[in-house]
């Protein structure tokens, strides 16, 4: 096995998509006429679990049957927007290849949506697992990352690279490194905040700190 494994985020990390979930609440905030959110609300805000954040902005759910239509509705809208990969996602990739690190997907994605992603993006093929979740409702990933984990022979030996708070958490959960990217779904003040064991600004700094690193 490698000596070290990055286990990626998906959205918002290797997947530029910030745009267009902003994108998706504003539609159907316009359908519930709400007022629509801006992306610096959103990077500054936005958090997982995704529920309590989709009430405070106007989209409320009142039980979970309801909670599952919302989910179904942002994800059939969400599907109608342009989105593209990381622009260093590929050279990111290539570079951790280099440094012999195992590559690993961790997403609160529903897991057939994510290997379709991946299969969209022609990237499918470039990491030894990809864990998704069972579920549309984006409540977090802790348990996949601790199964995961196992996969990689221990948490000591993996580096969580992500674009949010639970990223950190999910990091600090298992007993993982983590290093967050400022690219993606929430601001750099929030992510520093967090005391992250690195906090970048680029997929290509992830990669390069976690390879120059003794750990």
């Amino acid at each position: 096995m490698p000596a070290k494994f990055i286990f990626w985020d998906w959205n918002g990390t290797l997947l530029d998509d910030t745009a267009a979930a902003v994108a998706t609440l504003n539609d159907m905030l316009a359908r519930r006429g709400a007022p629509t959110i801006s992306e610096a609300f959103y990077r500054d805000n936005f958090g997982f679990p995704v529920r309590p954040f989709y009430e405070r902005i106007g989209i409320a759910s009142h039980d979970d049957a309801e909670w599952d239509e919302v989910a179904r509705e942002y994800h059939d809208v969400y599907a109608l927007q342009a989105r593209n990969l990381n622009s260093e996602a590929i050279a990111a990739l290539d570079a951790a290849d280099r440094l012999g690190v195992g590559q690993c997907v961790l997403s609160a994605l529903r897991q057939d949506l994510l290997e379709l992603e991946l299969s969209r993006y022609g990237i499918e093929g470039r990491f030894l697992r990809v864990c998704g979740a069972d579920n549309l409702y984006g409540a977090g990933k802790i348990e996949r990352a601790r199964e995961l984990a196992e996969f990689a022979g221990g948490a000591g030996r993996v580096a969580i690279v992500g674009d949010s708070l639970h990223d950190k958490e999910v990091a600090d959960a298992i007993g993982a490194r983590c290093v967050l990217c400022a690219q993606g779904s929430h601001s750099r003040w929030r992510l520093e905040k967090a005391g992250a064991w690195r906090t970048v600004d680029t997929l290509l700094e992830a990669v390069e700190t976690i390879g120059g690193e003794t750990w």
